[in-house]
C-alpha cells in the first residue's frame, strides 16, 4: 500500500522509486548485558549479508574504534561542537501540558528523567516551547521515553538536502 501524506494528488510514472528496503537487524538481547567487546561481536555476527572479507575489515574497524560505540542506554556519549537550531519561522510558541499518567506510570516517567539527567542526556530547562512525553512499553518490558513533537513538526520550516549517490 501507499499512503499519499501530502494535501495535493501525486502521479507515479512508471518506474518511478518510491520507496527502497534494507534488511533490519534486530538485536535481540539488551545492551547493557554485553561487554563492549561482546556488544561488537554479537553486531558483527548479525551482519550476515557481509562476504567474508568484508567481515574481516568490519571486524578491523569495529576492535580499532570499539570506544566509540555506545554499550548500554546510558552510553551515549556527547558532543558540543555545534548547536541546533529548529527553525519555526516567526511561529508562537507552542506550549502543550503534560498528559496525566497513573501514579504507577508517572512515577515510572519520573525515574526515567532523573537517569537521563544524571547521565547527562538531558538536561532541565525553562522557556516557552513545550511537548508532553508518551511511555511506550517494548517487547521486553521496559519502557521506551518518547516525546510527541507532532505540533513542533507541523511548524518547523523543512530543509531538504539531496542526497547524492
Amino acid at each position: 500500500r501507499v499512503l499519499n501524506l501530502n494535501n495535493k494528488p501525486k502521479i507515479l510514472d512508471k518506474g518511478d522509486v518510491i520507496a527502497t528496503c534494507e534488511p533490519v537487524v534486530d538485536i535481540v538481547a539488551r545492551p547493557q548485558e554485553f561487554s563492549g567487546a561482546q556488544h561488537l561481536q554479537s553486531t558483527l555476527e548479525n551482519l550476515q549479508i557481509l562476504n567474508e572479507e568484508q567481515r574481516i575489515a568490519v571486524r578491523k574497524l569495529l576492535n580499532e574504534f570499539q570506544d566509540l560505540f555506545s554499550i548500554c542506554d546510558a552510553d551515549v556519549g556527547r558532543c558540543n561542537m555545534t548547536q541546533h537550531r529548529i527553525n519555526t519561522g516567526d511561529h508562537p510558541p507552542i506550549k502543550q501540558y503534560p498528559r496525566r499518567l497513573p501514579l504507577a506510570r508517572k512515577e515510572e516517567a519520573e525515574h526515567l528523567v532523573k537517569e537521563m539527567v544524571d547521565n547527562g542526556i538531558i538536561e532541565e530547562s525553562s522557556g516557552p516551547w513545550a511537548s508532553p512525553i508518551v511511555l511506550v512499553k517494548k517487547k521486553d518490558g521496559s519502557t521506551r521515553f518518547c516525546v510527541d513533537y507532532r505540533k513542533l513538526n507541523e511548524v518547523t520550516k523543512k530543509t531538504v538536502i539531496p542526497c547524492h549517490e
